[in-house]
């Protein structure tokens, strides 16, 4: 249906990394269906055009693109913004969605650990690429993904540790990633309060088709889905809102939960750490 709203929204671009499944898919739906011009991003190429091709016939919106971009791989980063410039000038909405969970280590070409890469570093490289376009924006918005605000707010925050491990767990690194998303938020805050800009975390709900815990066994797995049944409110469009509602255009540094409510982040957050990690996250943006 064309709506007004709709119509308002026509020029707007939004970029989703981990766009091909989960809450990214999730999310680009939703904009997808307010008319918004939607490009997700993944590693899977496959799942990438099965993923364009669903938004499309269940959005009814013809402007949603695929970029096949490894988030592991801070070259790719840069080519897929290289190549995006060649058809936009900006960048109204970025959602930075993409997660992954492996219980064995996995490292990159520069030998970080991958669980580290995607669920957090991989967050700081595109948001640092895309920010020149951001600008170009009337009111551009970053949006990361975070984890229930109960566990957020209860849960030790501190700088990456990036020295091997004789004993690894996947689980404590996507963990400790997650809440390195929360310290990033307010970092990012600090770092564009000077700009129209805005940078705000928030709990999805529920969403199916995650890719967290793809390598897990299956009682992990069904663990996880029962926790985020009982706690969390599914299939909400979260992330849509928060990416359109103007009555939150200067609203910036922000934890919301599903319901879109502000939870206030606990002391652990502090903007001197924030800052701490800002600079320690740009010594390996190069």
């Amino acid at each position: 249906m064309i709506t007004l709203e709709n119509v308002a929204h026509k020029s707007k671009v939004a970029v989703i990394s981990g766009g091909t499944s989960g809450v990214g898919k999730k999310t680009a739906l939703d904009l997808a269906k307010k008319n918004i011009i939607t490009i997700i991003l993944g590693r899977d190429k496959e799942k990438g055009i099965r993923a364009k091709n669903q938004i499309i016939n269940e959005s009814g919106n013809d402007h949603v693109e695929f970029y096949p971009v490894d988030l592991c791989s801070l070259d790719d980063i840069k080519k897929f913004r290289s190549d995006f410039e060649t058809k936009y000038d900006h960048i109204d909405i970025l959602v930075s969605a993409a997660g992954v969970m492996y219980s064995d280590l996995k490292v990159t070409k520069e030998g970080y650990d991958q669980n580290f890469v995607i669920n957090y570093l991989a967050h700081f490289w595109l948001i640092n690429e895309m920010l020149p376009l951001l600008k170009n924006a009337e009111q551009g918005r970053i949006l990361l993904v975070g984890a229930i605000p109960f566990v957020i707010n209860h849960s030790k925050v501190e700088l990456p540790k990036l020295e091997k491990s004789t004993k690894y767990s996947g689980f404590r690194v996507v963990g400790e990633s997650l809440m390195l998303r929360v310290l990033l938020t307010v970092a990012l805050s600090e770092q564009l309060k000077n700009t129209s800009i805005t940078a705000n975390v928030f709990h999805p709900g529920y969403v199916t088709d995650s890719n967290y815990g793809a390598d897990l066994s299956g009682i992990a797995k069904l663990i996880g889905s029962i926790a985020g049944t009982l706690f969390s409110k599914k299939n909400a469009p979260i992330g849509r809102e928060l990416a359109l509602d103007p009555t939150l255009s200067t609203i910036s540094g922000r934890l919301f939960n599903e319901k879109k409510e502000i939870v206030p982040l606990s002391s652990n957050y502090k903007k001197e750490l924030a800052d701490e990690l800002w600079r320690f996250s740009l010594t390996m943006y190069k």
